[in-house]
């Protein structure tokens, strides 16, 4: 049976954190101000850009739509900055 290798979702998680700081600072936004302008949590923007838990679907789509960008878009990016053949699973 195959399992996810949570070495590899560290890898995911960190690679969106640094994409969604990226977004947010070509904007010239705190993230204090990324809040308040979508009433999102600032400290679930911290969390995310610090990539310290699994982020949540709803999260990730509010964030994306509030950095102006569907959430496929913010996807893709951190597929394109993925390792070449990375996988979550061990093959």
């Amino acid at each position: 049976m195959q399992h996810v290798n949570l070495k590899d979702a560290e890898i995911i998680f960190k690679t969106l954190a640094e994409i969604l700081r990226e977004e947010r600072e070509k904007q010239g936004k705190s993230q204090r101000l990324l809040a308040d302008e979508f009433a999102l949590q600032h400290s679930m923007i911290s969390r995310l850009e610090k990539g310290l838990n699994e982020p949540r679907f709803i999260s990730l789509w509010s964030l994306a739509e509030a950095l102006g960008m569907k959430l496929s878009d913010l996807i893709k990016l951190v597929e394109d900055r993925l390792p070449a053949g990375f996988s979550l699973l061990d093959l």
